[in-house]
């Protein structure tokens, strides 16, 4: 499966679902495009919503970023996942129906309107992109992840 470039479009919108998994879809997204080159603002390592998810899963995101990097698509990530630990997956899916949505509706509601998902102006969805692109090269300068360093190595 080829990347998406993160750098023109954005992942799969948070809402997506992958087995019963939201979220799963656009981090497989970001794993994918990361170990591509072409994350562009997205955050892969630094995330506390990918945080949340992977740590549902008993998974690192190097561990995350192995898996996508060896599957063709993905029902095999979502395979390999289930050959890991289905248990984990099962526990997953609740934490999502469950938490994500009830937890996080604000943050949720800002991504979508910074990746588009909300049809916002123009001229309105280009000072978020910015505000957001900013925060973002921030976190990446202050909290640096190898994770996608070491799964290429792997």
């Amino acid at each position: 499966m080829q990347a998406r470039d993160l750098t023109v479009v954005p992942p799969r919108r948070w809402s997506e679902s992958l087995g019963g998994i939201t979220w799963l879809p656009r981090l497989i997204d970001k794993a994918r495009s990361a170990l591509n080159g072409t994350l562009g603002g997205y955050l892969y390592g630094q995330s506390p919503m990918d945080r949340g998810l992977l740590r549902q899963l008993g998974l690192s995101h190097r561990e995350f970023a192995v898996i996508v990097k060896n599957a063709p698509d993905d029902d095999a990530v979502l395979a390999a996942l289930n050959a890991r630990d289905a248990d984990a997956v099962a526990r997953t899916r609740r934490w999502t129906d469950a938490e994500l949505p009830k937890r996080h509706r604000v943050f949720l509601f800002l991504m979508d309107y910074d990746d588009g998902y909300l049809g916002a102006p123009k001229a309105l969805q280009a000072v978020g992109n910015a505000a957001s692109n900013a925060f973002t090269a921030l976190v990446k300068r202050a909290m640096p992840s190898d994770a996608i360093r070491r799964a290429r190595e792997e």
